[in-house]
């Protein structure tokens, strides 16, 4: 294991160094103190989205957890916008591009059904049943 030291890496872009901790600590949800609303808040959205997404392995879990943190940091930057302040819609976008992509991943958005091959069959297809 590394020690407590501070590996330094000369930056490419601006020449300037930047110090990395040679010790890393993980912070997992489930080791939140849960006596926090917002914590309580964040695990109540977690647990939704596994039971919606059927999350059943480590792969969805760890999408999961990150579709529930994008979902979060894009609420905060819309409640700043209702509140007068301005965000970056670049980043914004971005986000929201981002945790639509994982949602698909997760299998939560609806798929594209294939379309009739002429109006005949699609009336045909809606009308099966009703009289007219």
């Amino acid at each position: 294991m590394v020690q407590g030291t501070s590996l330094d890496k000369l930056s490419t872009q601006r020449k300037k160094r930047v110090s990395f901790s040679g010790k890393f600590v993980p912070l997992f949800w489930d080791d939140a103190d849960g006596r926090c609303a917002s914590v309580k808040r964040i695990k109540r959205r977690l647990e939704a989205l596994r039971k919606d997404a059927n999350v059943d392995t480590t792969q969805k879990e760890i999408l999961a957890q990150r579709a529930t943190f994008l979902t979060l940091q894009l609420e905060s930057m819309e409640r700043r916008v209702a509140e007068g302040e301005s965000i970056e819609s670049g980043v914004y976008t971005q986000g929201l591009n981002t945790l639509l992509g994982i949602l698909r991943a997760l299998g939560l958005t609806p798929r594209r059904t294939a379309k009739a091959a002429s109006l005949k069959e699609y009336l045909a297809k809606d009308g099966e049943g009703a009289e007219s």
